[in-house]
């Protein structure tokens, strides 16, 4: 009685091979590409973060600076503000400047300047400067006040630039 054998071939074609690799290969770019943009996005979003941070901590102090204050002097070139308080324990007056590098100061009576942004942000004024004092139209309906306008500027981990505008007004009340 003849016996019939069966010839089982058992494991991968070369076509087989390589449609598997080029498969595995198309998945794994698309995860590469997905996790890095992911990560870039991160990068992103920490700096426009630490942007609005420092945007409103400088804003907080300007504010504080102006609070309570009996007067205020703003330079010509709109960078320098200065203001003197009601309470002498302050170390009047109390100045806030920005230099042309885009470093921003507080200084307290005699003291010696403070750097108030961290080095990873610089601050830039527009065109008419960063302070503006409006005296008060007599009227009652506009009271003096000074206003201060700032622009956070940083660049991102991957060198693109991010900048964000920052505002407040303070009424100086007598």
């Amino acid at each position: 009685m003849p016996k019939n054998k069966l010839k089982i071939n058992t494991g991968f074609t070369l076509i087989e091979t390589i449609i598997y690799i080029g498969l595995f290969v198309l998945i794994l770019s698309g995860a590469l590409t997905s996790v890095y943009s992911i990560l870039e996005a991160n990068a992103r979003n920490q700096t426009k973060i630490m942007v609005q941070e420092e945007g409103a901590f400088l804003l907080g102090k300007i504010d504080w600076a102006l609070t309570g204050v009996v007067s205020a002097s703003v330079d010509a070139t709109g960078k320098i503000l200065t203001t003197i308080k009601s309470d002498s324990a302050f170390n009047n007056p109390i100045v806030i400047s920005i230099d042309s590098a885009g470093d921003i100061f507080i200084k307290r009576g005699t003291n010696v300047p403070e750097g108030l942004n961290n080095s990873n942000v610089t601050v830039g004024c527009e065109v008419n400067g960063c302070f503006e004092r409006v005296l008060a139209t007599g009227d009652g309906i506009n009271p003096e006040s000074v206003s201060a306008d700032i622009i956070v500027n940083a660049n991102t981990p991957d060198g693109f630039p991010y900048a964000q505008y920052f505002s407040t007004i303070k009424f100086i009340r007598k």
